[in-house]
């Protein structure tokens, strides 16, 4: 009995853990990967006060400028530097790159504004340098 009740209960925990593992939160940033040939990618999104969304990963060298643009649901907008600092939110537009890795662009409802919550697109360019 003891035993079929800790596998229930690994079981759920697993479970749980998966469940609450989702792509584009903080932890699980989409990979932004613009095409072959580009330097723009536009994604679609919603958010939400049901989960956390919407964190997007992008690789960059230092020296390269990050222009973008939102639409929809009102949005705070950050940025975090491959060495882990950032801007959050406020980040300006265009946004310099000033390392070489990996950022994580995030947006989160705007709580102190009506229309925070809803679809969004999002629009990146990342000129070469």
């Amino acid at each position: 009995m003891l035993k079929t009740t800790l596998v229930a209960a690994a079981i759920v925990a697993l479970t749980a853990g998966a469940a609450a593992a989702r792509p584009g939160d903080n932890d699980h940033p989409i990979p932004l990967k613009m095409a072959l040939g580009t330097d723009v990618i536009t994604v679609h999104g919603v958010l939400s006060q049901r989960y956390e969304c919407c964190s997007y990963s992008f690789k960059a060298h230092a020296g390269q400028t990050m222009h973008w643009s939102e639409t929809g649901a009102v949005a705070r907008i950050g940025i975090q530097y491959p060495n882990g600092d950032g801007i959050n939110p406020g980040l300006p537009n265009p946004t310099p790159l000033p390392q070489d890795g990996t950022y994580i662009l995030t947006l989160s409802p705007d709580l102190m504004a009506n229309g925070a919550f809803g679809p969004f697109k999002l629009t990146v360019r990342i000129p070469p340098r």
